[in-house]
């Protein structure tokens, strides 16, 4: 699946607001509004033919966004503890909770909508290392 212009692009030109961006050999899309972000790939991308260095690329640009938008709390974790061994994302009724577990069997930190809700837990991570 290949996007169409009618127009080729200029090379080092920024696509206009809101337009799709083709990035990588394979050209995904990545389009971003204020909200979201949007990628699609097409069956080939899947196949074993595509070099894991254009499936990390489309990882980094994933990790690259989600960091650059967190909320104070969320970055006052990520910048102390790093990037968790393992997130789980839940939508309870008109919330979004995220659960970070830094080590297997221990409780994870929990967020709702960006705000820390164990800041004691926290603390005992902070203590440990």
């Amino acid at each position: 699946m290949t996007p169409t212009t009618d127009a080729a692009p200029t090379p080092g030109a920024a696509p206009p607001y809101g337009a799709p961006a083709a990035v990588g050999p394979s050209q995904f899309l990545y389009m971003m509004d204020a909200d979201s972000v949007y990628s699609l790939r097409s069956q080939e991308w899947w196949s074993a033919n595509v070099k894991r260095q254009e499936k990390l690329l489309l990882r980094g640009i994933r990790l690259r966004y989600w960091s650059e938008h967190l909320p104070a709390d969320m970055r006052l974790v990520y910048d102390t503890l790093g990037y968790p061994v393992s997130r789980v994302l839940l939508t309870p009724m008109g919330h979004t909770e995220e659960w970070w577990y830094y080590k297997l069997l221990d409780p994870p930190l929990r967020f709702r909508d960006g705000i820390l809700l164990d800041p004691d837990r926290f603390e005992g991570y902070l203590a440990r290392r």
